[in-house]
């Protein structure tokens, strides 16, 4: 009874909260309670839509105002920062469309660019693109697949350094035994 109720009164405030900062999980449990019934998807997208905005713009602008000072307390290693600017270098404004997507990397790389002096116009319109297609991404895959996706998220949050070393580790195999033939 209290669970009903909570979902009837504070699942849309709850998605724009979650989608301030980060929100795939909450995303795909939205998209989860569309399916059942409990939201409306263009809602629950449009929500997203705002909150994602609403907080990447907070953080790039705290990035323009004292992005040192932050990036110095957020990125303890040094060696995560210049990454992060060895992509932006390599993929350019196309890792501002696709940052969101990168697990661990979507704050400090908004006070990175605030920091840099990237040009907020240009910003603010790859910004759409990717809040955009994050919202629909995460959103439709709770959606299709239900809970097992929330499940698998959670669990590749969770484990995200494991599976990456597994994934180089097969892909490296596959390259050698290639080079071998």
């Amino acid at each position: 009874m209290i669970l009903s109720f909570l979902v009837a009164h504070f699942n849309y405030p709850i998605l724009f909260v979650w989608s301030l900062l980060e929100g795939e999980i909450g995303l795909a449990l939205a998209g989860v309670m569309a399916r059942l019934g409990y939201m409306e998807l263009p809602v629950i997208l449009t929500i997203a839509f705002m909150g994602a905005m609403i907080g990447d713009t907070t953080v790039f602008w705290l990035g323009r105002c004292c992005g040192d000072a932050l990036l110095d307390r957020f990125l303890q290693d040094r060696k995560r920062l210049d990454r992060m600017e060895a992509w932006f270098r390599r993929y350019g404004s196309w890792l501002i469309v696709f940052e969101r997507f990168i697990y661990g990397t979507h704050i400090p790389f908004l006070l990175m660019l605030g920091s840099a002096r990237y040009s907020w116009p240009k910003f603010f319109l790859l910004e759409i693109l990717g809040v955009s297609l994050w919202a629909v991404t995460f959103t439709m895959l709770g959606y299709i697949f239900g809970q097992a996706f929330v499940e698998l998220l959670a669990v590749v949050q969770k484990h995200l350094s494991i599976i990456l070393l597994l994934l180089i580790f097969f892909f490296s195999l596959r390259f050698f035994s290639q080079k071998e033939s």
